[in-house]
């Protein structure tokens, strides 16, 4: 693997994390999403998919997570697709949002 290869994937990771952030805060309209950060993005080698790792507030309960992982479930499709109108990419990869495990009790 070339090192640019690597920092270009880097890049892409860092504004995919940048963007879904913005779109969660100010495009998506579901007050279940409200407080959660996104804190990682990891692309596969072949950049067809983002693992998107978000952490919910201190206050969620396990209950919260439920209706949070639902609510993202639910806005993947807009959230896809509004962060292809932002991206100047060929290809724009599948999302696959996931609880951040590293950094929270729940």
């Amino acid at each position: 693997m070339r090192s640019s290869d690597f920092t270009r994937s880097d890049r892409l990771s860092d504004q995919i994390r940048t963007e879904v952030s913005t779109i969660l805060r100010n495009d998506v309209k579901d007050p279940r999403l409200e407080g959660i950060t996104i804190i990682n993005v990891e692309l596969s080698k072949d950049i067809s998919k983002a693992y998107i790792s978000f952490s919910p507030s201190n206050s969620f309960t396990e209950r919260n997570l439920l209706e949070v992982e639902e609510a993202l479930k639910k806005a993947k499709g807009f959230i896809r697709s509004a962060l292809g109108k932002k991206l100047n990419i060929k290809r724009l990869p599948e999302l696959s949002f996931q609880k951040d495990r590293s950094h929270s009790t729940l």
